[in-house]
């Protein structure tokens, strides 16, 4: 099992607190983003570890080995051509998050148990989160549509309407091998029809979010499913995201939406 830790973005949301760091070197409670990410993989079992740098990937730091890579074109991709920057570490069963957020291990246990070949993980509770957050629960939202049972249907397409708003994406996912096999198919399938053009939500194919890999592949008829939790996690995009859950650490108001263990 291999966990891959997505860090290349510049976080330019978060202003000042990124201009020598990428968002994943985010000092929160005693400890870094990535740091929180790696002790979590680590206290669940998961010892293979790969972050994928870009902006300011010299600063990258963290407890323990890690595989390093690197996305030279960070500052002209997304996330899509980041995680293919590690295709090689892509075989067997992989977990898959993004640098910028923190999950209980609750939270990631639950993707680790996934019997899915592709499984997403969405929160169900997300609301009381997203009102405390930006003070209502239309801001910054995105499509997230299940069918029947867990298999997810639409995903990722922003200004989304209340019938598409299930739950709400995560950044935590987790593929089987055959998941994996599926996955590179219809990234290969897409860039060769794409590269240079626009691609679901993207003006361009190399700009792609994994949620436009993820819809690309439901839309070539496999199989996704979400990994349901209730809350269990935090975001951090913006400096009103960090200066919020400081100031819920500091108060003792986190654990209402993420029971995480701060030094």
């Amino acid at each position: 099992m291999t966990g891959i830790i997505l860090a290349a973005g510049m976080g330019t949301r978060l202003g000042a607190l990124t201009q020598d760091r990428p968002k994943a070197m985010l000092e929160f409670g005693g400890r870094t983003l990535l740091d929180h990410q790696v002790a979590a993989y680590r206290r669940c079992g998961v010892e293979h570890l790969a972050v994928i740098g870009g902006y300011r990937d010299d600063t990258i730091r963290c407890e323990g080995e890690v595989v390093r890579y690197r996305n030279p074109s960070y500052d002209r991709t997304n996330m899509v051509e980041s995680l293919m920057c590690a295709r090689n570490e892509l075989r067997g069963t992989v977990l898959l998050s993004y640098g910028d957020v923190l999950f209980e291990d609750r939270v990631l246990e639950a993707a680790i148990r996934s019997t899915s070949a592709i499984g997403v993980t969405v929160d169900t509770d997300w609301r009381p989160y997203w009102q405390a957050r930006y003070g209502d629960i239309t801001t910054d939202t995105e499509t997230l549509r299940m069918g029947n049972g867990r298999r997810i249907v639409r995903i990722g397409q922003p200004d989304p309407g209340p019938e598409d708003l299930d739950a709400r994406y995560v950044g935590l996912l987790r593929f089987s091998d055959t998941g994996i096999s599926q996955l590179l198919a219809v990234y290969d399938r897409a860039r060769a029809a794409h590269a240079g053009g626009a691609w679901q939500t993207s003006s361009r194919f190399e700009q792609g979010y994994l949620t436009d890999l993820l819809q690309e592949a439901i839309d070539q008829g496999v199989e996704v499913d979400a990994v349901p939790t209730e809350r269990g996690w935090l975001e951090f995009d913006t400096t009103d995201d960090y200066e919020l859950a400081t100031r819920w650490a500091r108060e003792g108001q986190l654990r209402e939406f993420c029971a995480l263990s701060l030094e």
